[in-house]
């Protein structure tokens, strides 16, 4: 019988370990300007060390702070000395220099206990070794979050910057539904109140689920070996494609050969410059997101509504594997081995519930008047919204009950916002043929009918500077992705971490196994990406370095 999310799980565990260095007490970030609010690169900057706040800063104006991910707190409960913990690290200093601050490794472990309770483990590199962990309410030792970092363990500082910095980044992929205007009430906790539980957050959507979207690996319980993420291999050969200046239309057959031949042990490919990033990007976690961080927002690596497509599909891929694993006792084997079991079923209630929350997050960044969406990004969330819907189609048990079944308008509402896309209109008339064969409200049908009409008479006009998929001629517009029952799998162990966790008791520097302080080389040559021909229709949108909302 499969778990609860809830059910025999005690903790969730984050481990960091990383070298010292020069910047040791530091974490700076690449950046060069201030993005829009949503990324998760817009904060301009100060030192992240910062201690208790000057009496000119406990003025009322200093109540909210806006986290690098774009989200705001306010910070007017919190004491004087977690205030300056929180303004330090949020107003972290613009350099050259990648952040330093990563997380590469989330695994589920049991506990050596009499218990056998469970626990996510996380992993991150930063300048100073330490281990958090975050248990469920009922567990024993950490129903409150718990950092093993020096100044946690020795200066009693609680929260520490870990845990204030793993929250924000758990609270972006975690509260789809929150509206980014919107301010959060950050807790003594190190997380916002509006986060609830975070151990039953992270359990109803499922820790490997939420790793694609936290960009770090997962490791195997009872394994040593950790393969990069198939979500890291991706955005990966995205990234080398960004470089190249490769258009959005041109990325699906774009080097697919990077992914396939990928070995973790070669890092130099001679004589070719994108397969030797590609391989570099995926060995660090911190020249992942120094790139990253580079990218223009209408680049398909960082463009927050293909991310939202891609959780989904992932969602569609667990939902698969779970019903294969229902029917075949191989199969149920390997599910159970690798832990599926232990977060709860991966069932059609289950998906349906993540997907709808996925497309709630669109429907908001699309209907923000505060902050409309520029030009590149629309065409980017109809193209998201209309291949989410497109899945669910292929999907009987996941179409009855989110259209066939619910007079929900499921997509329609987000899809209404953007009837200027007119690209899409083959699609959706292949769609609404299909919902003609297996029948829905009929409210549901009259409004995708007269959004199809809408389009159909949309005239659209040309928008100087804009940078605008819809441009792209029909017979280039990018296809509308369907996922298949099981992603790219990659059996080689990863350069960058280990299947193995710190142990929380002692410092990396102290443990033989840790990574050491051996010094790394960091080369401070920056590449810049191949000049985009005048044609293109991401001209303009690269003249822009505002971060994409979302991202």
């Amino acid at each position: 019988m499969s778990l609860s999310p809830t059910t025999g799980m005690s903790r969730l565990s984050i481990e960091c370990n990383s070298a010292p260095s020069r910047d040791q007490g530091r974490m700076q970030s690449g950046r060069r300007s201030s993005p829009v609010p949503g990324s998760e690169h817009s904060s301009d900057a100060s030192d992240w060390e910062a201690g208790e706040e000057s009496e000119d800063e406990k003025g009322e104006n200093t109540k909210l702070v806006s986290s690098p991910t774009g989200l705001k707190y306010n910070i007017s409960r919190l004491s004087p000395r977690t205030r300056g913990v929180v303004k330090g690290l949020f107003n972290q200093a613009s350099s050259n220099e990648p952040p330093q601050i990563t997380l590469e490794l989330c695994g589920i472990r049991e506990e050596d206990t009499e218990d056998d309770g469970l626990f996510y483990a996380f992993q991150m590199h930063e300048v100073v070794p330490c281990s958090v962990r975050i248990g469920a309410r009922d567990s024993g030792r950490f129903s409150e979050p718990r950092c093993e970092c020096p100044d946690a363990k020795y200066r009693q500082m609680r929260p520490c910057k870990h845990l204030i910095w793993l929250f924000d980044r758990l609270s972006k992929h975690i509260l789809l539904d929150h509206d980014p205007d919107t301010e959060l009430t950050l807790t003594e906790l190190g997380y916002a109140e509006e986060l609830g539980d975070p151990f039953e957050q992270i359990s109803q959507i499922r820790l490997d689920v939420l790793a694609d979207s936290l960009r770090c690996d997962t490791s195997e319980p009872d394994s040593d070996t950790v393969s990069p993420n198939p979500a890291r291999v991706r955005e990966a050969r995205e990234m080398v494609a960004a470089v190249a200046g490769i258009q959005p239309y041109e990325l699906d057959d774009y080097r697919l050969e990077l992914e396939t031949s990928y070995d973790p042990n070669v890092l130099i490919r001679r004589g070719d410059l994108g397969a030797t990033l590609f391989s570099l990007i995926l060995a660090s976690h911190s020249l992942a997101e120094w790139v990253r961080s580079e990218l223009d927002p209408s680049d398909p690596a960082v463009n927050p509504f293909r991310k939202i497509q891609h959780r989904v599909d992932r969602i569609i891929q667990e939902l698969n594997a779970y019903s294969g694993a229902q029917q075949d006792e191989e199969a149920a084997e390997v599910y159970q081995r690798r832990g599926k079991r232990a977060e709860g079923l991966r069932d059609a209630s289950w998906a349906c519930n993540q997907i709808e929350h996925c497309v709630t997050q669109i429907e908001k960044l699309i209907s923000r008047g505060s902050n409309p969406l520029p030009e590149w990004a629309r065409p980017s969330a109809a193209r998201a919204l209309v291949s989410i819907l497109k899945v669910v189609i292929h999907n009987r048990e996941l179409y009855r009950r989110l259209i066939g079944d619910n007079d929900g308008n499921f997509v329609y509402s987000a899809l209404d916002m953007l009837a200027d896309q007119t690209q899409y209109i083959d699609a959706l008339e292949e769609i609404l043929d299909l919902i003609g064969v297996y029948g829905a409200p009929s409210s549901y049908v009259a409004n995708m009918r007269g959004l199809v009409t809408r389009m159909r008479s949309h005239k659209p006009t040309e928008t100087t500077g804009a940078a605008n998929e819809s441009r792209v001629p029909r017979r280039e517009t990018p296809p509308l992705h369907q996922p298949t029952p099981g992603g790219p799998q990659h059996a080689e162990s990863s350069r960058s971490g280990s299947g193995h966790f710190l142990d929380p008791g002692l410092p990396a520097s102290l443990t033989s196994g840790g990574r050491g302080g051996g010094g790394r080389g960091r080369g401070n040559g920056r590449g810049s990406k191949r000049p985009v021909p005048r044609s293109s229709p991401q001209d303009h949108a690269r003249g822009s370095r505002k971060r994409a909302r979302g991202a």
